[in-house]
């Protein structure tokens, strides 16, 4: 369960910023982290929130050179290693990114989380190229919508899995071949095609 605590505002290290949180993020791993079956979860009690977005409220000495464009005023979200369901929280300036003005806060807060994953999982180990198929299941969740926008960036052929209610959207978002994982089997579906 949640309980609502006051806590000391955490205090800047080097390479660090301040970020006064408007949204934060709900994830499998964020639940996961609430029921400690995900990696590296604190002990209890803990502040949970993987990912953020906000307004910068301060910056540290000694940011590194990579950390380009922040400072303090501008509206970021970033990836927090829990700590991000509080209303001010410290995080190393590699993992803070500006938004644009266009892009709210709620949706920034959706980002990191399932973008990361995605790009991570295709293209850092998965090293996949234009032209290339992918297979992605639970199309329609947010790990899975991320794939596909970052799949169709890429030019690769997009198949989808998700129950029936689901495939019309999943054409609409670009999955070239979805799949109704309840009436068929994803295998024969990629092996016909």
């Amino acid at each position: 369960v949640f309980e609502l605590q006051n806590l000391p505002e955490p205090q800047l290290k080097p390479g660090q910023v301040l970020i006064r949180v408007k949204a934060a993020g709900i994830n499998f791993a964020d639940i996961l982290s609430r029921m400690g079956m995900y990696g590296g979860v604190p002990k209890p009690p803990f502040v949970p929130g993987l990912e953020v977005s906000g307004v910068i409220e301060d910056v540290a000495a000694g940011l590194p050179a990579q950390a380009t464009g922040l400072a303090k005023g501008v509206r970021v979200a970033a990836l927090t290693k829990f700590k991000g369901y509080a209303e001010l929280v410290a995080v190393p300036a590699l993992q803070v990114f500006p938004i644009p003005g266009s892009v709210s806060f709620e949706d920034a807060a959706a980002i990191p989380v399932n973008y990361l994953t995605a790009y991570h999982s295709m293209f850092q180990m998965g090293n996949l190229q234009a032209g290339d198929r992918i297979l992605i299941h639970a199309a329609a969740g947010g790990v899975g919508v991320a794939a596909i926008q970052l799949a169709k960036a890429r030019k690769l052929v997009i198949f989808g899995t998700a129950g029936s209610a689901k495939q019309d959207y999943l054409r609409s978002i670009g999955v070239h071949y979805p799949i109704d994982y309840s009436k068929e089997d994803f295998v024969e579906v990629v092996r016909r095609v």
